[in-house]
């Protein structure tokens, strides 16, 4: 990881802003909601100035590794358990509410 342009650092998980989705808890509460992340912190790879992986880590040992398409492109196989888990979070959110009906008939003609 040599070179002016790679480096690492870590930053502190703030859920909902640096929390993959996958990982976030909403608490409602009576004013506002409550935002957990499931780990608190995680560790930010770049190489040749780009974001190339960020491992999110847990106080309780675990950890999970977001890598990015340039990563992937290069490495040709990775550990997936990031993406599986953000596809079962994706298939699990309820569907967009349909689009308001259009009240301008005949608008413009």
């Amino acid at each position: 990881m040599a070179g002016g342009a790679n480096g690492a650092g870590n930053h502190w998980a703030s859920a909902p802003g640096f929390c993959p989705p996958q990982y976030v808890t909403v608490i409602e509460g009576e004013s506002a909601p409550t935002y957990l992340c499931a780990y608190d912190g995680a560790v930010s790879v770049q190489i040749d100035g780009q974001l190339w992986a960020r491992t999110w880590w847990s106080l309780r040992g675990g950890t999970v590794t977001e890598f990015t398409a340039a990563a992937k492109a290069t490495l040709g196989s990775w550990d997936t358990r990031f993406d599986d888990d953000y596809a079962a979070w994706l298939a699990a959110q309820p569907p967009a509410p349909p689009p308001p009906p259009d009240d301008c008939q005949g608008c413009g003609a």
